[in-house]
């Protein structure tokens, strides 16, 4: 009879134990779950400008080291790509599920259309979406959802050498503006002979041709052509682009304005050698970074006065196209350390770091910030440039079109290719 009572008492012990210790797992599961998330976050990025020194991945690395000082646990591990095939690496990693969890590619298409990046849309308040340029978000949204984080914006135009127009008597286009005929006699004048040996050395106009770059789309769109229309159809194969692509290759066939057998094949050094350094070219499609570095070979006595113009009117003014560099976040199946990466996103294209981007020759996504970088008078004519220049188009496999697309264009330049055979190709679509 006794000892029932205190079976009881002690069943009830046990039982307010019981729940007790489940109230402190869960108090303490509550607890860990706001905790900070800590690891290891990996990171594939390009080399930027030097800083520090020689050091192409300075900035990037004192990023990582202030951002992990103020989120202790959280290690950002660095792969440094090399600008010859480090999209390749990238492209084949997001395909095969090994990417890392962040890279540079929040603005590319194909990595956004495929699936391969998280939406960000929490990241991004309205509020802030409306300080950027248009185009920059516009370059990371799809189906409405936006991918990535801007980080800048550039685009190309023709850089002129003064010193050598005054010499050879040529006038520099009155606000940079100037039609495809008085391009050539321009160019026309500003090749010749200069060490007397018979042969002309010195020429008008080269540029460089290679999948990747884009100083060569803009001259294709002289004639009213598009390279893409917005229906994503193939459309240099109409009368517009084929008057377009056939001026072009005129500049070495029928003109001799540019290096004869290397049009469109030296490569990016050897041909920017040749206009910066040489001095053997006069006019040169280049980005911003061109202003930033010629100004400083101005500065130390090895450079010359230089001008800023568009590319040349054919049937309708040449359009100039804009590229948006922004930052991604790869598929996480961690909320919180999707999170860890947006803030580190967020950190590195802030207003303060778009201020530094002065160094890098290229333009801030933040409106207010690209009026900031045109108190030089060279960058004040690029802005206005960038002002009128477009989105690329939006198409999938890019890569690869633009690849066989440069390749054709290239043999035609050089005479390997004949007219009518390019032009067949052209206007038979894209098919491939």
């Amino acid at each position: 009879m006794f000892r029932r009572p205190i079976t009881l008492f002690l069943c009830l012990v046990l039982s307010l134990s019981f729940l007790s210790g489940c109230r402190m797992n869960n108090s303490s599961s509550t607890i860990l779950e706001e905790e900070p998330w800590q690891g290891v976050i990996t990171l594939w990025d390009f080399p930027r400008w030097p800083y520090n020194g020689q050091n192409r991945f300075g900035w990037i690395e004192k990023k990582i080291s202030e951002f992990e000082k103020a989120y202790p646990g959280v290690f950002i591990n660095l792969t440094k790509l090399k600008w010859e095939y480090g999209m390749v690496e990238l492209r084949a990693a997001a395909s095969s599920g090994i990417a890392p969890d962040i890279a540079p590619v929040g603005a590319d298409f194909d990595f956004i259309s495929k699936g391969y990046l998280e939406p960000i849309d929490e990241y991004l308040t309205k509020e802030k979406l409306e300080l950027y340029d248009p185009r920059a978000i516009e370059s990371v949204t799809y189906q409405n959802r936006v991918y990535g984080f801007p980080w800048f914006i550039t685009t190309n135009a023709l850089l002129i050498n003064k010193d050598i127009f005054s010499n050879r008597n040529v006038k520099i286009p009155i606000d940079g503006i100037w039609t495809y005929e008085e391009f050539v006699q321009a160019l026309q004048k500003l090749t010749y002979d200069k060490n007397k040996d018979g042969k002309p050395d010195s020429y008008g106009f080269n540029f460089y041709l290679y999948p990747g770059s884009t100083q060569l789309w803009p001259f294709l769109t002289m004639d009213g052509a598009e390279i893409f229309n917005d229906n994503g159809e193939f459309d240099l194969n109409s009368p517009q682009g084929v008057s377009a692509l056939t001026k072009l290759v005129e500049l070495e066939s029928k003109y001799k304005v540019v290096p004869q057998g290397k049009f469109g094949s030296d490569d990016e050094n050897e041909v920017w050698g040749d206009f910066a350094e040489k001095k053997t070219i006069a006019v040169y499609p280049a980005g911003p970074w061109a202003v930033k570095i010629l100004n400083e070979r101005k500065k130390s006595g090895e450079g010359f006065e230089f001008d800023i113009a568009f590319y040349p009117k054919g049937q309708m003014q040449a359009q100039s196209f804009a590229t948006v560099c922004g930052y991604g976040i790869f598929k996480q199946e961690n909320s919180k350390k999707r999170a860890v990466c947006a803030e580190f996103l967020e950190f590195i294209t802030s207003e303060k770091e778009q201020d530094e981007l002065k160094e890098y020759g290229v333009f801030p996504v933040l409106r207010q910030s690209q009026l900031k970088l045109t108190e030089d008078e060279n960058m004040k004519k690029m802005l206005k440039i960038l002002d009128s220049a477009v989105l690329f188009p939006r198409v999938e496999n890019w890569p690869k079109i633009d690849e066989i697309l440069t390749s054709e264009i290239r043999l035609a330049l050089l005479g390997k290719k004949t007219r009518n055979k390019l032009l067949m190709m052209l206007q038979l679509g894209w098919e491939k």
